[in-house]
């Protein structure tokens, strides 16, 4: 909580720079040259983001996503999503439900960041929404777009709750007769992805680890499920309990939104054996004979990564990609200048206002680098 009483600092010297010799963001990525509020914002996150404490988090940033539901109903795009905000399973929620029979629909499956640690906040929700704008009128029209509220560290909901919770609401989709289910998420979501899609293709895996962690009961058979079409992967934060070391690109990551400290792992894993848990934590400790050889999604050419170059955690999700693209069609992206998951947390402010919502309901993303790089991404691929 200190660091609220230090935060007027940042604020002042971030609008000083703006006006004169320019900001560590305006200089480097266009996002921020004309947008003081981005500058300020992303300068307040930054000075709040190292050594993030639970108790803090509860107090300060807590939001549950009902309330989070609710205020974004104001948003116009509401208006234009068919079933927004309407309940699926125990914890997740219809952004739009395509209005297509279910077997001709896509559904994109969208777990948020924060480390685990923290809820979706407004910028997350809003990118989810606009999404289904920024696709064309055809892959609009056949996509469905789910995001899953899983269990919180700021809880003590540590390592396996969230991918138990993700596994589950996958499970109802199939039951609900979906099968064609991409899965995305920024960082800590990217994460969960990447751990979901390898539960699926290794299901002797999984059920290893949820007989270890008999509190978690899976009442349905994993090897049953249908992989994931594709993966897109915002920033994946691949790496949770190994601190970053500076980066080999050289690049100056002042003002990332990232600590280089560990606690946000710690939450999630707290005490356990972290070699037994390894294929679902660290994936930069894996190799693809062993661990990727079997998801289709990483194999086929339906797999997309984006990075900031500015990121803290450029290099982790830069090994894994070398890891993963054995065949080498997966797509990667490094967004100049760019910071974590600028996709989310910089590009969707643009649309959280009236004014901006309007602008997505035309289908104005003129300059979104990760938006547009999603969007065609999803365009160009017809699962159904």
């Amino acid at each position: 909580m200190a660091k609220l009483c230090t935060l007027p600092w940042p604020v002042v010297k971030t609008i000083l720079e703006y006006y004169t010799v320019g900001t560590v963001y305006s200089k480097t990525n266009k996002e921020f040259k004309s947008s003081l509020y981005k500058n300020v914002l992303v300068a307040m996150e930054c000075h709040m983001a190292m050594n993030l404490q639970k108790k803090d988090m509860k107090a300060v940033c807590y939001e549950p996503i009902d309330k989070l539901l609710k205020r974004f109903k104001k948003n116009p795009m509401a208006k234009q999503l068919n079933a927004f905000g309407e309940k699926f399973d125990e914890c997740s929620y219809w952004i739009h439900k395509a209005e297509f029979p279910i077997e001709k629909t896509n559904v994109v499956v969208y777990f948020h960041g924060g480390g685990y640690l923290l809820n979706m906040i407004d910028s997350q929700l809003t990118f989810s929404a606009a999404l289904h704008f920024a696709l064309d009128d055809k892959t609009a029209a056949r996509t469905s777009i789910l995001v899953v509220d899983y269990s919180l560290t700021m809880f003590d909901h540590i390592y396996p709750t969230q991918l138990y919770e993700c596994l589950r609401a996958y499970n109802n989709l199939v039951k609900a007769g979906y099968n064609n289910i991409i899965l995305m998420g920024d960082s800590a979501g990217a994460h969960m992805s990447l751990s979901l899609a390898r539960a699926i293709a290794y299901p002797e895996e999984i059920k290893q680890q949820f007989d270890y962690f008999s509190q978690f009961k899976l009442n349905f058979n994993v090897a049953d499920l249908p992989q994931p079409k594709a993966l897109i992967l915002d920033a994946p934060w691949v790496q949770p309990c190994t601190a970053p070391l500076p980066s080999r690109h050289h690049v100056d990551t002042t003002g990332d939104i990232i600590g280089y400290d560990i606690n946000l792992g710690t939450y999630l894993v707290e005490d356990l054996d972290q070699k037994f848990i390894n294929n679902f934590l660290k994936f930069t400790n894996t190799n693809w004979l062993d661990h990727w050889q079997n998801v289709d999604a990483i194999n086929n050419g339906n797999t997309i990564i984006i990075a900031g170059e500015r990121e803290v955690l450029r290099d982790g999700m830069e090994d894994f990609y070398n890891i993963v693209n054995k065949n080498g069609n997966i797509e990667y992206y490094v967004e100049p200048g760019g910071i974590h998951a600028g996709m989310v947390y910089i590009e969707s402010l643009d649309y959280m206002s009236k004014k901006g919502a309007k602008r997505a309901l035309k289908g104005d993303f003129k300059d979104k680098y990760g938006i547009n790089l999603v969007s065609q991404f999803l365009n160009k691929r017809d699962f159904v």
